[in-house]
């Protein structure tokens, strides 16, 4: 989110690819629905890409930030289902991948196993002056609440950091297992233990593998536990979309185009995807199309061919009139004749009776 999407104008511009592809071709008026399951409008308007009116009352409603991340599931022709990550969220999940690739370094040395015990209690004091790590799913909103935090404790939806706290922050740097990618006939997409193949089109799957194949690593493994294994097919779905976009691009590619697929790549990042390398991608077609834009006067280009396209219209028009003058002629030449043969008769009427007997 940035500041615009959270207050003042309130407008949240969606990606114009999905929105031409799943969204409806009218304004139409959209419910929002969030982890709690309450219910807002917003509209949505296709020819801006994004949602207008109703929007500000949900960003309000729920105190949207410049920074948080949100998720957007299309689950009926109208109806998103929305889901939340704090920015301080997400610092706790970089904070957490940190310690875990450190732990790992670390217990490989007798010096490393004695100084484990000092950072698991340097870990526990430094999260606790943290905020919340809020974890969303489709069904639940956990918080967990840190040492210091002065939020009641609700065992049905929280969990209290104890003195395992580095256990389960380690939870949070893998949802799949780390596996060898060797072909698609054994390659299975697992998010906290469950596959998740059924949920996700064959041929995207295939796309999929692909990608992960090229990074060799499955490009999920490091996604925060808590999200829904649907909400997950669904990003990969998008990732493969993204992919695919970037490989059919062209150099008049409009810039929005790149900075809107920038923008949901490093939301899916935050999430902890790995698509950094579809992000550097990105990055560096945008550097060539500022480049390719000061080479080519494409102002200059633009203003031609919509000059061009005038002066056919023009004569397009011209034509049709044209047209239309020799119909008409054709027209008033038939005409002509006939009143001719007319005055022709009435003459030759004339001239008998003139010249009849008296």
């Amino acid at each position: 989110m940035v500041r615009s999407h959270v207050s003042g104008c309130f407008w949240l511009g969606l990606p114009s690819k999905f929105c031409l592809l799943s969204l409806p071709k009218n304004d139409t008026i959209f419910t929002l629905v969030d982890e709690d399951g309450e219910e807002y409008t917003a509209n949505y308007l296709p020819r801006k890409f994004g949602l207008s009116g109703g929007w500000g009352g949900f960003a309000k409603a729920h105190k949207l930030a410049p920074g948080d991340a949100l998720v957007f599931h299309l689950i009926k022709v109208s109806i998103f289902k929305v889901y939340i990550v704090r920015t301080q969220a997400l610092a706790e999940v970089d904070a957490a991948q940190d310690l875990r690739k450190l732990e790992s370094n670390m217990e490989g040395s007798d010096t490393g196993g004695k100084n484990m015990k000092k950072i698991r209690k340097r870990a526990q004091e430094d999260v606790s002056f943290h905020s919340p790590v809020v974890l969303v799913g489709e069904d639940q909103n956990v918080t967990l609440p840190l040492a210091g935090s002065d939020q009641p404790e609700d065992r049905s939806s929280t969990e209290v950091i104890n003195s395992e706290v580095l256990e389960d922050i380690k939870q949070l740097g893998s949802v799949g297992e780390s596996r060898e990618i060797k072909n698609f006939e054994s390659f299975a997409i697992s998010v906290n233990t469950l596959t998740i193949d059924s949920e996700i089109p064959e041929h995207v799957r295939a796309k999929y593998f692909e990608l992960c194949r090229s990074q060799n690593t499955f490009l999920h493994e490091n996604l925060m536990v808590s999200l829904n294994p649907k909400l997950v097919a669904g990003m990969i779905s998008e990732i493969v979309d993204l992919a695919d976009a970037i490989r059919a691009s062209t150099v008049s590619t409009p810039r929005e185009e790149f900075e809107t697929w920038e923008h949901s790549l490093k939301a899916f990042k935050q999430l902890g995807m790995n698509v950094g390398f579809l992000l550097s991608r990105v990055g560096k077609l945008l550097k060539l199309v500022s480049e390719s834009e000061k080479a080519f006067d494409l102002k200059r280009y633009n203003e031609a061919m919509n000059g061009k396209n005038r002066v056919k219209g023009e004569i397009t028009t011209v034509e049709m009139q044209i047209l239309e003058l020799k119909n008409e002629s054709m027209r008033l030449d038939m005409e002509i004749k006939t009143l001719k043969l007319q005055a022709e008769k009435h003459e030759s009427t004339f001239k008998s009776e003139v010249s009849s007997p008296w």
